[in-house]
């Protein structure tokens, strides 16, 4: 399965929130509370924000839960729901941190 194959089947699903940090259209500081759907150690799926200016390419801040430490994520693909975000290498999670973001488990395809 290529990767964007690979995004469009999720292998979990998670309640975990998570907080966006980025400049909206108007160029404003804005904070978005949200919801992931998908976590790995390179990148996130999350909910779609309702306010504009996230667009492919935006750079933005992902604080997820339980974690709140601050990793700077790249707007990689852009739909309806879900934005698919990726973490530069030197901003990847750990193991233990993706463990503990999926703890609710997975649920079958």
């Amino acid at each position: 399965m290529n990767r964007p194959e690979q995004r469009r089947h999720p292998r979990f699903r998670f309640d975990g929130a998570a907080i966006l940090v980025f400049d909206d259209a108007e160029a404003r500081r804005t904070v978005a509370v949200t919801h992931y759907c998908n976590v790995s150690r390179r990148g996130a799926c999350v909910q779609t924000p309702t306010t504009a200016g996230l667009d492919v390419g935006s750079r933005l801040h992902i604080l997820p839960q339980p974690y709140l430490e601050r990793r700077e994520v790249i707007v990689v693909n852009r739909q309806l729901e879900f934005l698919h975000l990726e973490l530069p290498d030197s901003q990847e999670f750990s193991e233990y941190e993706v463990a503990e973001m999926v703890r609710g488990g997975p649920v079958a395809p």
